[in-house]
């Protein structure tokens, strides 16, 4: 049942906080740490807490930041930046993450280039996974040091059983390196294992591998969310009652998410979790048994907390049967979601998170290239903050034609999840790669 429940969570790895749906736009170059680095927008609409937004460190809309185990002493030889990215990332029921030393960290090829990198991706049934399919290929063909790029992909197919057959005909295919996004990260533990005794990395995105032969590449969804939450803190003045609209129980980043928005509610007493419904990663569902909810619970609701791939769908509920529809913490950067906040930013103010495909395509392919390169990568775990969408930035973020009826996720501009400078501290010897 278990595995099941995996397997029926593999959108969730393509929407996870990256979104589903069809292309997006927009997005703003950020720091390392993914905050904005400019506001937009009628300055009359936005709160004055908005600017330079954090969340306090006591008090109503704090929340509990654990560091992941360190048993090999990566984490701690991180510079500050680094480490606050980590914050809270293996914290939710569940877990399996490991943050270790990486078995690649003096590896280099066995022979000179030009290298070969295989990709092994999962079912593209999102525009979310086609676009960092195509993204990983224009931006790995980028590098002088990449020749031959095989992807394979499940098609429209949600199998566990079918990857791991691609993904172990791949390593018998010889390459230098691999690519992995899969549903259930667990079940490639010993596949991995056996393509690094060949001599052969795999890279992974939205899905660790927790193993030191795996180089897993991802955003921090636990601190996105919790910084969300606070932020919803402020725009509801410590008060309120609201409600979670989750996707299921089953999934792991289900679990992280919630765990960050009931630690930030909690520190408030005078916000209530009124309930929660759960929306399976669809506008419909969402929709559906956000109806469901507000049919029988007719009190005032103050706050939302969105699930990826829900947030239209639990606004249309609202809208539907008459009700305010109440400010929200929402992960996934959904387009029709800040359309409708763009419009109605005069009275209606909220947060919204995501890791975007364009900047994570190009983290994973440049994470790649200084592999081949020999540059030595420390850890097993590269974790980066992703971007926050305040009333200060969403201009930044949100087309002004946008609307509730917009479909599609933000894609994102290249730098604004991991950029180049932020990369160079997991790596022994870094340098530019061509």
């Amino acid at each position: 049942m278990r595995r099941l429940g995996l397997a029926a969570v593999a959108t969730a790895v393509c929407v996870a906080v990256a979104g589903c749906g069809n292309s997006g736009g927009g997005g703003s170059t950020t720091s390392g740490g993914g905050t904005p680095a400019s506001g937009g927008g009628d300055a009359s609409k936005i709160p004055a807490f908005a600017a330079d937004f954090t969340p306090p460190e006591s008090g109503c809309g704090s929340f509990q930041v654990k560091t992941p185990d360190d048993p090999d002493g990566v984490i701690a030889a991180l510079d500050p930046d680094h480490q606050k990215a980590l914050g809270g990332y293996a914290d939710y029921q569940g877990s399996t993450v490991q943050v270790l030393k990486s078995r690649w960290a003096d590896w280099k090829p066995s022979h000179p280039g030009p290298y070969k990198v295989a990709v092994s991706w999962g079912q593209l049934v999102s525009d979310f996974q086609v676009q960092i399919v195509d993204h990983l290929k224009e931006d790995l063909a980028g590098y002088d040091s990449i020749g031959d790029v095989e992807v394979r992909t499940t098609g429209s197919n949600l199998d566990i059983a079918q990857q791991l057959q691609q993904y172990n005909s791949l390593v018998q295919s010889k390459p230098d390196l691999i690519i992995l996004e899969s549903p259930s990260p667990d079940s490639f533990n010993d596949a991995v294992r056996k393509a690094a005794d060949q001599g052969i990395p795999t890279v992974t995105l939205l899905s660790p591998v927790p193993v030191d032969s795996a180089v897993n590449v991802d955003g921090n969804n636990y601190l996105a969310a919790a910084t969300g939450a606070s932020y919803l803190t402020k725009v509801l003045d410590g008060k309120g009652s609201i409600l979670f609209v989750r996707a299921l129980a089953v999934a792991g980043v289900d679990a992280q998410v919630a765990s960050a928005w009931q630690n930030a509610f909690a520190s408030c007493p005078d916000i209530k979790i009124a309930g929660e419904v759960f929306g399976g990663f669809s506008e419909a569902g969402a929709k559906s048994e956000t109806q469901k909810f507000l049919a029988t619970h007719p009190a005032k609701l103050d706050g939302l907390a969105i699930m990826p791939g829900e947030a239209v769908g639990a606004l249309q509920a609202f809208e539907q049967v008459g009700r305010p529809i109440p400010p929200a913490a929402e992960v996934g950067m959904d387009r029709g979601f800040l359309g409708y906040w763009q419009q109605n930013q005069a009275d209606y103010h909220a947060a919204s998170t995501s890791l975007p495909p364009v900047p994570a395509a190009r983290a994973v392919a440049e994470i790649t290239a200084r592999m081949l390169a020999g540059q030595g990568v420390k850890l097993n775990t590269l974790v980066a903050e992703e971007p926050i969408v305040t009333d200060a930035n969403l201009a930044d973020w949100a087309e002004p034609d946008w609307t509730l009826t917009t479909q599609g996720t933000v894609s994102g501009t290249p730098e604004s999840f991991m950029p180049s400078p932020f990369l160079d501290d997991f790596f022994t010897n870094p340098a530019p790669v061509q």
